[in-house]
């Protein structure tokens, strides 16, 4: 009787034993995981911080030079602004002059260059789009079917940033001589590496970054000839944050440059 008194009172004490260990566990991994947690979020913080502390002094979202048009933001009609012909494309006159030495210092590299595309107003878009749903809707698509399939790959009008003046299609002679469609593949020869290395030093950065991230921020994917002139400013900074401008607006406005 005394020695099953016995096993009974070790049985009870065992059983204590592993309660206060599992709850010791529980205790020092809540600690962990809060400290962690704490850590995480205080770098973030700090990142966060550092990154505004880092944002160029003056800029803000609604500046000119970084009007957002896309199908998420589009504008309709499409604003005003003063044109001037490129190479037979027409741009906002504001960007001449950096298009210009931007072309010159790629010049004197080695690397002729040509300007593609500039200025594409919303009827012209428009013209673009039915175009290319057209030929869809002669192969056999139904009108909804040709519609997502178009938009799949043409900018509904409206959504095009083209129509801002501030984006062009430039290519490395080269590189066009290969693709003279434009091709994302383009980004292999070294006229287009100059380009993309060298744009930010004349304001522009290439809009639509490889990545499903950038993909998801901006709804275009990777292309490797489209510049948008942003600032020298602007374009530096996102570059070195390796920002669309789609997250870019989205940090200055998080920071109350509105």
């Amino acid at each position: 009787m005394q020695v099953l008194k016995s096993h009974k009172i070790t049985a009870v004490l065992v059983a204590i034993l592993v309660l206060l260990l599992v709850l010791g566990g529980s205790y020092w991994a809540y600690q962990a995981n809060t400290s962690r947690h704490k850590t995480q979020t205080g770098s973030a913080t700090k990142s966060e911080k550092t990154l505004d502390a880092e944002l160029p002094k003056g800029v803000k979202a609604s500046d000119w030079d970084l009007v957002l048009v896309n199908r998420a933001h589009p504008q309709n009609p499409e604003k005003p602004f003063d044109k001037v012909t490129v190479d037979d494309k027409q741009v906002d006159a504001r960007i001449v002059e950096p298009l210009e030495k931007f072309r010159q210092a790629a010049q004197a590299a080695g690397y002729s260059t040509t300007l593609v595309s500039g200025y594409r107003s919303i009827a012209y878009q428009q013209q673009v789009f039915d175009t290319v749903m057209a030929g869809h809707e002669r192969d056999g698509m139904s009108a909804e079917e040709a519609r997502k399939a178009t938009a799949a790959v043409v900018q509904i009008p409206g959504s095009s940033e083209h129509q801002t003046g501030l984006a062009v299609d430039l290519a490395g002679d080269d590189a066009l001589a290969k693709y003279p469609q434009l091709d994302a593949a383009m980004d292999q020869f070294p006229s287009q590496q100059w380009l993309i290395k060298h744009a930010p030093d004349y304001g522009f950065v290439l809009h639509f970054l490889p990545g499903k991230e950038a993909e998801k921020e901006t709804g275009i994917d990777y292309e490797s000839w489209h510049f948008r002139y942003v600032g020298v400013a602007n374009a530096q900074y996102m570059t070195k944050h390796h920002l669309t401008l789609e997250a870019y607006i989205e940090q200055l406005k998080k920071a109350g440059r509105n």
